[in-house]
């Protein structure tokens, strides 16, 4: 399937960042291109943070002279306790980390497993020897080589789903560390198979 190992290698980070990037991706294909993002300031130089810089800066002078009422103070003796007031601006919630490059990790392990057994079945026709000794048997029936292969995947996708409900960074680095020693071992065999030893 590949001429060398770092054309494996190479194709199997294209399909990660192909797939963790979509708009690099679509851009490539569609031929469109990513929408100019002007990032210069209004003409006047008012800048409020936190407010969109689509309101007119008219509009947020009488906002910013406007004078603020003091709270009235509880005079009942025994009045219900009130609560705290809302914060202004609340604090940006601890968002998973990265949902979509966890399922492009996805993709891309099952590339590489697709890519582990077209490169073990070139490195055992050149002569090589299966190194696992527990896949030793299996690789002779590419029916249930492929299996494996397909099991091996889904597994791999099932334990990061259920690892991310509670630890979703924990989840995306187990996926990239997979991904990386498959990459290493698709590399090898088909240096083996190269080598034809």
């Amino acid at each position: 399937m590949f001429a060398t190992s770092r054309t494996a290698v190479a194709a199997s980070f294209a399909i990660l960042l192909c797939t963790s990037f979509p708009a690099l991706a679509a851009g490539r294909v569609t031929g469109t291109s990513m929408p100019a993002v002007d990032f210069t300031l209004a003409s006047d130089g008012t800048y409020v943070a936190g407010v969109a810089p689509s309101i007119p800066p008219s509009m947020l002078a009488d906002v910013l002279t406007a004078p603020v009422a003091p709270a009235a103070p509880v005079s009942a003796p025994f009045a219900a306790p009130s609560q705290a007031p809302a914060a202004p601006f609340a604090a940006p919630s601890q968002a998973p980390a990265a949902p979509s490059l966890r399922r492009s990790l996805y993709v891309s392990f099952a590339a590489l497993q697709v890519m582990d057994a077209v490169s073990t079945s070139k490195a055992l026709g050149a002569g090589g020897v299966e190194a696992n000794p527990a896949m030793a048997g299996i690789v002779k029936n590419k029916t249930a080589f492929m299996a494996v292969k397909v099991g091996t995947a889904a597994a791999a996708a099932l334990f990061t789903e259920k690892l991310a409900k509670n630890h979703p960074r924990r989840a995306t680095v187990v996926m990239m560390v997979l991904n990386v020693a498959y990459a290493g071992i698709v590399a090898h065999n088909y240096r083996v198979a190269r080598s034809g030893r």
